[in-house]
């Protein structure tokens, strides 16, 4: 990935999502106005941070990107499978939809979601001018949305699984993700073969490796073009918020994408 830091904030592109036609960042947790335990760019409202903080962190991240703040959607995630598109901001206080999973085609639209050692996986069709986010815990790692993602893509926009560039994101390594035996055992039943890839015994219990979970899963949908960060959130806290590293008390780092304008 490439780093950028510019006024104090740090964020990540995947080289391989085109620059010219897209905006799109990993943002870092650096360069907020958050306190502790939430510093300092925290983009999460129900974790227990002063919303007056949370907004200003917004609309920063929005000033970094040189997009309007107005032009932000997103979405109340909650681990499963829903994906929906999105053609128009959210406005201010408006509800959100609960889905773990944003697509659109509408330039100018700006797509935010956020992480704490969940799998982010960006998503952006050439061809058609057509991104997504998906967020993918082990819950959606284990019951394969980004399988989901890449057939929603196809029914809804017309998006060919070969076309696809995809960048799976910083999250929580397999060094750092241990897990019962009994999600371990689930993995198992959905990912057959595969299980003996991604699950990683050791002395002192079982560890998933979601990045190769997700990347498998997108290959047997057919994606060929996958880039991974192979950056970890628990490894480095000085640039991502980790639920586990941090033991919940912590913030949500954010992953923007936008389709720029006449384009």
């Amino acid at each position: 990935m490439i780093e950028i830091t510019r006024s104090g904030i740090k964020a990540f592109c995947f080289e391989s999502l085109n620059a010219e036609i897209l905006d799109h960042e990993v943002f870092s947790r650096q360069g907020g106005v958050s306190k502790a335990p939430y510093q300092s760019l925290n983009l999460g409202g129900t974790v227990g941070d002063d919303p007056v903080n949370v907004l200003e962190n917004h609309k920063l991240i929005f000033d970094f990107i040189n997009r309007p703040f107005e032009s932000r959607f997103d979405v109340w995630q909650v681990h499963g499978n829903n994906i929906i598109s999105a053609d128009r901001p959210r406005k201010q206080g408006e509800d959100h939809i609960h889905a773990d999973g944003i697509f659109t085609d509408k330039p100018g639209l700006t797509l935010l979601m956020r992480f704490a050692d969940c799998v982010p996986i960006l998503i952006f069709d050439p061809k058609r001018k057509v991104i997504g986010i998906i967020h993918a815990g082990w819950q959606g790692t284990l019951n394969k949305i980004g399988a989901d993602a890449v057939n929603y893509a196809h029914d809804n926009f017309g998006c060919e699984s070969n076309d696809l560039i995809v960048g799976i994101g910083p999250s929580i390594c397999p060094y750092c993700y241990q897990i019962g035996g009994n999600v371990a055992q689930m993995f198992v039943e959905r990912f057959g073969e595969n299980a003996n890839k991604i699950l990683i015994n050791r002395s002192d219990g079982i560890y998933l490796d979601l990045w190769l979970a997700n990347q498998i899963t997108l290959e047997e949908s057919g994606v060929k073009n996958i880039e991974q960060s192979h950056l970890c959130t628990a490894q480095n806290l000085g640039d991502f918020y980790s639920h586990r590293a941090e033991k919940g008390r912590t913030g949500r780092f954010g992953v923007v994408m936008g389709l720029k304008v006449n384009n």
